[in-house]
């Protein structure tokens, strides 16, 4: 295990304790989450090393690796993404003035697949050899390996999009400078994440399946992603709710604090963070994060 003295964003020492999460999907370990005093940012610590965190992730649970639909959970994932994989869509077409796109972290294919039937030029990088396999099989796709990012022509892409990512992403300061480098311009960058800010998140506590230690080893709410992107040249221009993810988290969630996914009160849970949200926080289960490259940093981000 990697024991952090520091925190991952601002590089201050002043961190504390604040939640103790298990690991359900695959081990039952206990792992921690520490805040950092100064910037207020939530990193999962101690957390695996990076070389040493393909293992967590080897689960039939991991769904958004997986074709089966047995199972409810498995059908409303499905159900969900053919839903959310349109509104995705009219996202990128919105903000991007081109139609060259990277989807970091791609998984299966499904979203650049679609984007490829609309005569978008597509590529992805996805770690993962399976999807990497289905992705080509499925869709005939030509997913690079992560390896392969930085090999990518500077000023090529005008968009990059990272859908549940950028939380998984080890050396992160590295990757957004790579990801502003890779952009043309004025590119444009999407991230969409949990956020710990949310009702949902508050109700459910150390059982909040958006947590999802040690694969998630950053935690972000609004304030400090904005922070982040702001320290590598990024402004943010506009914020999206993802609203079916409070369904989803919190059916997980009440199967990994009850050992049932009691749809039922998942539901209404879901429905009471989502009317909150829209009522008044503005703090949705998970949200999407339209940033544009604007080549003004901040700073110099820290060491990792």
């Amino acid at each position: 295990m990697e024991n952090l003295s520091h925190c991952t964003i601002c590089n201050s020492t002043n961190t504390r304790h604040f939640l103790e999460c298990e690991d359900h999907f695959v081990t039952g370990e206990e792992f921690n989450i520490s805040i950092c005093n100064d910037c207020g940012f939530h990193f999962t610590n101690p957390r695996p090393e990076h070389s040493a965190i393909s293992p967590y992730y080897n689960s039939e649970e991991y769904i958004s690796h997986s074709r089966t639909k047995s199972g409810m959970v498995n059908r409303l994932f499905h159900l969900a993404r053919k839903y959310t994989m349109g509104r995705k869509k009219n996202i990128v077409i919105k903000y991007s003035s081109g139609r060259h796109l990277l989807d970091y972290g791609c998984g299966t294919g499904e979203f650049l697949n679609s984007l490829k039937k609309s005569s978008w030029t597509v590529s992805g990088v996805e770690p993962n050899a399976i999807a990497r396999k289905m992705a080509l099989e499925d869709y005939k796709l030509d997913i690079k390996d992560e390896a392969d990012f930085e090999n990518i022509n500077a000023g090529s892409l005008d968009i990059i999009t990272l859908w549940h990512v950028l939380e998984h992403i080890y050396p992160i300061h590295d990757r957004l400078i790579s990801f502003s480098e890779k952009l043309k311009e004025d590119g444009i960058l999407i991230a969409a994440v949990p956020n710990m800010k949310s009702l949902d998140a508050r109700k459910y506590g150390r059982y909040w399946a958006a947590w999802d230690v040690p694969r998630h080893i950053h935690h972000f709410d609004r304030t400090s992603i904005e922070d982040l992107f702001k320290t590598h040249g990024f402004h943010l221009i506009s914020v999206r709710p993802m609203l079916l993810d409070a369904f989803y988290i919190s059916m997980l969630s009440e199967k990994y604090k009850s050992g049932s996914s009691n749809i039922l009160k998942a539901f209404f849970k879901g429905l009471q963070s989502n009317t909150s949200a829209f009522l008044n926080t503005g703090n949705y289960s998970s949200l999407i994060y339209i940033f544009k490259k604007s080549n003004k940093a901040v700073f110099s981000p820290p060491d990792e």
